[in-house]
């Protein structure tokens, strides 16, 4: 594909992201023919330019917003389409799905995501038209041939005619649907990679905890619960987060929610406490998502376990936005409770403090930190849920079991209880021994 004869349209209501994306799709050898920052001129620059790309903002100013212009546009001409937003809440994203986008991109993006977003979107929409001028090409040859043999036998020909058009609708139907569930599965399978790319590898969960347990499983192919690690300086900074939804939803909260911690941690040459780290991620989650604005009712946001390690001093942090922390010493179980403020979302506005708890490890102490999916998961004889009780009773049980044993233990276990039940949420959970 040569680059250079590619041409963007660039509609951004807002001049830096717009300045930006002109400036690196020239560095790529993109055309860029224009930018709009309103729907209006965007439509007369379409008209103008007839571009092989739009990158849309979903928010614009004005009467109209990204998806309307995207709507008018492909009433008369089906064009790639990549959306960006500051934030998505499902009404947005029902909407504009209606618009059949190839992807939709949260701001801040990363370059590379960009460049692999757009080249995909580029390469499906050339697979796909070159599919539909095979079926329309067959379906003319079909049609020919239908009309040499209503000449010979009209009668017959009539009923041949309609019965291989029926076949042939059907066949190109079938095609088609196959087409869009490939592209829809293929969009997916590309976000559960780039996930993947963000989360501790077993290599640096073993290099930086040793004794650890991580039990991970998405309801859907991609996941709003993520475990996070960085370390700094002495400290080994760990952590469950379960952020609003699940799926495609859940998957962009997490990417925004890791970018966010990485960010805050490694901002400063302090090393700052779990507390001070919810405090923060907070604050950026509210003005990402621009949750502060006037008229933004959005919620969205995450529930964390978050922990800070001294192996030197055998020193332990924890803080909780809402989940809580098992610590296991000498057959005892002891609960450290979360804050019950969320992190994001504007219900408990300027009430969102966060509190550290302090404890010394001895070798042999075990402690979990885990997202809800698990104890919300319904099964068992009674079609209850698990329950932080019967989570407990079942580490008590497993006390002596090494932590390297203790995920195919944990695992068994949920799949034991869940049954033939549906998934309900996306499950993490992480033990450490010390």
């Amino acid at each position: 594909m040569d680059k250079t004869s590619i041409k963007i349209l660039i509609i951004e209501d807002d001049n830096i992201t717009a300045l930006f994306l002109r400036e690196i799709l020239k560095k790529w050898d993109y055309q860029v023919v224009a930018t709009a920052n309103n729907g209006e001129s965007a439509l007369k620059e379409f008209e103008t330019h007839q571009p092989d790309l739009l990158l849309v903002d979903i928010h614009l100013l004005g009467e109209l917003s990204g998806i309307d212009v995207v709507s008018i546009i492909k009433k008369k001409r089906e064009i790639p389409v990549i959306y960006l937003a500051a934030h998505l809440d499902a009404a947005v994203i029902d909407k504009s799905l209606n618009s059949d986008p190839s992807v939709c991109l949260i701001k801040p993006f990363d370059e590379h995501q960009l460049k692999a977003t757009i080249e995909k979107a580029l390469s499906s929409y050339s697979k796909t038209n070159k599919t539909l001028s095979a079926i329309k090409e067959e379906l003319s040859m079909a049609l020919l041939q239908v009309e040499e043999l209503t000449e010979t036998n009209a009668h017959l020909i009539t009923a041949t005619f309609r019965e291989r058009a029926l076949k042939q609708e059907l066949e190109a139907t079938k095609t088609l649907i196959e087409a869009q569930s490939k592209k829809i599965l293929d969009s997916i399978n590309y976000s559960l990679r780039i996930q993947q790319s963000i989360i501790p590898s077993a290599e640096v969960f073993d290099n930086a905890l040793g004794k650890y347990c991580l039990f991970y499983k998405p309801k859907d192919v991609v996941s709003g619960d993520f475990p996070w690690l960085i370390k700094k300086d002495n400290y080994v900074y760990f952590g469950a987060i379960d952020c609003t939804g699940h799926g495609v939803p859940g998957a962009m909260m997490s990417m925004i929610g890791n970018l966010l911690l990485n960010s805050i941690v490694n901002n400063g040459d302090e090393c700052k406490t779990p507390s001070e780290i919810l405090a923060e991620l907070h604050k950026a989650v509210v003005q990402t998502l621009k949750q502060d604005a006037e008229g933004n009712k959005a919620a969205d946001g995450m529930d964390a376990s978050l922990c800070r390690i001294d192996f030197e001093n055998n020193d332990l942090l924890f803080s909780g936005a809402h989940l809580p922390l098992l610590f296991l010493r000498d057959s005892e179980l002891e609960t450290f409770k979360g804050d019950k403020f969320p992190v994001g979302g504007m219900q408990y506005r300027n009430r969102n403090t966060y509190s550290d708890h302090v404890i010394k490890l001895q070798e042999g102490d075990k402690f979990y930190i885990f997202s809800d999916g698990i104890i919300d998961q319904v099964g068992g004889e009674e079609n209850m849920k698990l329950m932080t009780s019967n989570l407990k009773e079942f580490i008590l049980e497993n006390k002596d079991v090494p932590m390297l044993d203790f995920r195919e233990k944990i695992s068994s276990k949920f799949d034991q209880f869940k049954g033939n039940h549906k998934q309900v949420d996306d499950v993490l959970l992480i033990g450490i021994e010390i």
